[in-house]
């Protein structure tokens, strides 16, 4: 069974945007089409996909195609350019970070290995081009462009010495102009945190679809197998894509979602947030967080939180309720054994 990455930074840093708490966004042309590999080694296929007249043609850079691990970069650089137009500033294509704030936005890892791992992230952005008739914005775009169209880097020594061995101190991304239309339209749709922790490229993909297609409606989405495999982006033959949506249904690792699979469809709606009905009404950001430690843990995550309202009904409520209800699951045993270690 596969489990949810381990939150890597659960100490915030100041100076970083926690898009876990600014609500990570996604923009829509992307979440909708299949842009982004699923492949954990250097994918060099030319990805075509058409869907109701729209066509979208990927070609690879030298190093592969972008993954959907590399799309943190963007996803990072989307929501911030939504915080800042929230407050007012105006947005510029022309985006300036730090490897370190993306990283622990998004729960890298912050280690040398991973440092190199971004620079192949912007490499593939860069190089990756797209060719689609897709609208952002309400501009179409006919033609070839990259998933972003420059970046710059900074590198300082340990003698805090410019130069071209030292580590990546400044970032400034120049995102194209599909990306920008879709901020500057608002074609973009907010995202659980806990998307930073699915492992499996492919679990990642799913979520955007579920997030896409059912989003908060009460709803199922039906749809046909074959199709689904081909807006997911899956290369596997249709059997084993049938078998790695049976174990992702299994794992339950997906956030908000239901997957069912019913002979050949696809069927997918939304699981409603357990917020408590007894004496204390809980935070949904609270939820979502026990939420992970529960299934991280392998606890039932709707019996932990009836026997602390039952807890706290016989003890009286606590002064802060959210941070005693995280504080009753942390003191739970885990039910599960052993670790599978990080999977990237």
């Amino acid at each position: 069974m596969s489990r949810l990455l381990p939150d890597r930074h659960p100490t915030k840093d100041f100076f970083v945007l926690d898009v876990r708490d600014a609500s990570p966004k996604d923009d829509i042309a992307s979440m909708e089409h299949p842009i982004f590999s699923l492949s954990v080694k250097p994918d060099m296929r030319n990805l075509e996909y058409e869907n109701n007249g729209r066509k979208i043609v990927i070609r690879p850079s030298a190093i592969g195609l972008a993954t959907i691990m590399d799309k943190d970069i963007i996803l990072y650089c989307i929501s911030k350019l939504i915080h800042l137009q929230d407050q007012g500033v105006k947005v510029d294509p022309w985006i300036e970070i730090t490897a370190h704030e993306v990283m622990v936005a998004t729960n890298w890892n912050i280690g040398s290995k991973d440092y190199k791992r971004f620079e192949d992230s912007l490499l593939r952005l860069r190089q990756t081009t797209i060719i689609t008739n897709i609208e952002t914005g309400n501009v179409e775009h006919i033609g070839g462009f990259g998933i972003i169209d420059a970046f710059e880097v900074e590198r300082v020594d340990e003698k805090g010495k410019r130069g071209s061995f030292g580590r990546m101190s400044k970032v400034r991304i120049k995102l194209s102009d599909w990306t920008m239309n879709a901020v500057k339209a608002g074609e973009v749709l907010s995202i659980s945190p806990l998307y930073f922790r699915l492992r499996r490229p492919l679990e990642r993909r799913i979520y955007e679809l579920a997030r896409k297609h059912v989003g908060n409606q009460n709803i199922v989405w039906e749809c046909g197998l074959e199709k689904f495999q081909k807006k997911v982006g899956s290369s596997a033959p249709k059997k084993k894509f049938r078998f790695f949506m049976k174990e992702i249904i299994a794992d339950g690792n997906i956030p908000d979602y239901e997957f069912e699979l019913a002979g050949d469809k696809v069927l997918i709606k939304k699981v409603p947030k357990f917020l408590a009905v007894g004496k204390v009404r809980l935070k949904s950001e609270t939820i979502d967080r026990a939420q992970a430690m529960a299934h991280e843990k392998g606890l039932d995550f709707a019996a932990l939180e009836a026997e602390w309202q039952d807890m706290i009904t016989r003890m009286g409520k606590p002064d802060s309720p959210d941070g005693a209800f995280i504080g009753y699951i942390k003191k739970k045993p885990s039910a599960r054994r052993g670790d599978q270690g990080d999977l990237f």
